[in-house]
């Protein structure tokens, strides 16, 4: 996909089903349960690396470890909402490189997530324990040469495109998972930070992390945003509202495209006709921020002439 001086929205799903009105569309074919689906070859194939439960099922042995327990699901010592396999794990690596081959052929390209260390303090299994000592490196700097190895070893993997996925920490990536965005770029086309949240009622938050990575990344980089997910009701999800303003706010800040995750394309469908029917938010947006913004307004009204 090229990025030009427009911005790309993009659909993010977990059905092989494509709402209309978007510029491209992601498709999730493996998630951190550890369920994978056939990738498509109209769509982008989304794989969830290291995060993976059926792996620790019928593995538990490749759990990764650390002196603040596993990264297992109710170790509230971090924020952990699935299992994670042991970054190092050569069985599993070797699998996700064949596995993620497989998708690169029948799809777009991918987008690997939960490629790196579940977090800070990760991983101390023997096998890690004896990797680094026998690195000769810190600490910090053995983990981040095993991530970028393993990335090298991806695109050698993908003939397409390769976006890699991060989490929305500027800061402290590098000592919490080992990612140094400078790595990445020399392997990745484009980047995407993953701003899931429940709510965006402060979007001034979002757009705030949209512009630090606009300082610091060296490829053009899209954001995605949560509009609705497996389990959830309408209570649960942002509202229409918070999702157009922070669409404006992340848009102005220089992100160079904008993708809203759902777990079925009705849903997608279902938030631009709440977008459509925004008259009054849509009106005050056009005074925020010049072209960006009004991308995002020409958006919305493209998807005028689908949900009416």
């Amino acid at each position: 996909m090229s990025l030009g001086a427009s911005l790309k929205f993009g659909s993010f799903t977990l059905e092989p089903k494509k709402a209309e009105g978007f510029d491209f569309h992601l498709l999730r074919v493996k998630t951190e349960m550890g369920v994978r689906i056939p990738p498509q070859n109209d769509m982008y194939g989304n794989v969830a690396i290291f995060g993976d439960n059926i792996a620790i099922r019928d593995h538990p042995d490749w759990l990764s470890q650390s002196d603040l327990g596993p990264a297992k699901m109710g170790n509230s010592n971090y924020n952990i909402y699935w299992n994670i396999v042991c970054a190092t794990q050569p069985e599993h690596r070797a699998e996700q490189l064949n596995y993620i081959a497989e998708v690169d052929r029948h799809s777009l390209g991918v987008w690997p997530n939960s490629q790196y260390f579940a977090d800070h303090g990760h991983c101390t299994c023997p096998r890690c324990t004896k990797l680094w000592e026998q690195s000769g490196l810190a600490w910090q700097e053995w983990r981040r040469k095993e991530v970028t190895d393993y990335m090298a070893q991806i695109r050698d993997r993908t003939k397409k495109e390769l976006v890699m996925c991060i989490q929305p920490d500027s800061v402290s990536s590098y000592e919490r998972y080992g990612v140094d965005f400078d790595d990445f770029s020399k392997y990745c086309d484009f980047f995407n930070v993953v701003m899931f949240s429940k709510s965006y009622a402060t979007p001034w938050y979002f757009e705030t992390i949209t512009r630090n990575f606009k300082k610091l990344l060296k490829k053009p980089f899209y954001v995605t945003l949560y509009v609705f997910g497996p389990g959830d009701t309408q209570i649960d999800v942002p509202t229409p509202h918070e999702l157009l303003m922070v669409s404006a706010r992340i848009a102005r800040a220089g992100a160079d495209g904008i993708l809203y995750l759902t777990e079925k394309a009705s849903q997608a469908q279902d938030f631009q006709r709440a977008a459509v029917d925004n008259i009054e938010l849509r009106q005050r947006l056009k005074s925020y921020g010049g072209k960006p913004v009004q991308e995002v307004l020409d958006l919305v009204s493209r998807w005028e002439r689908i949900v009416n």
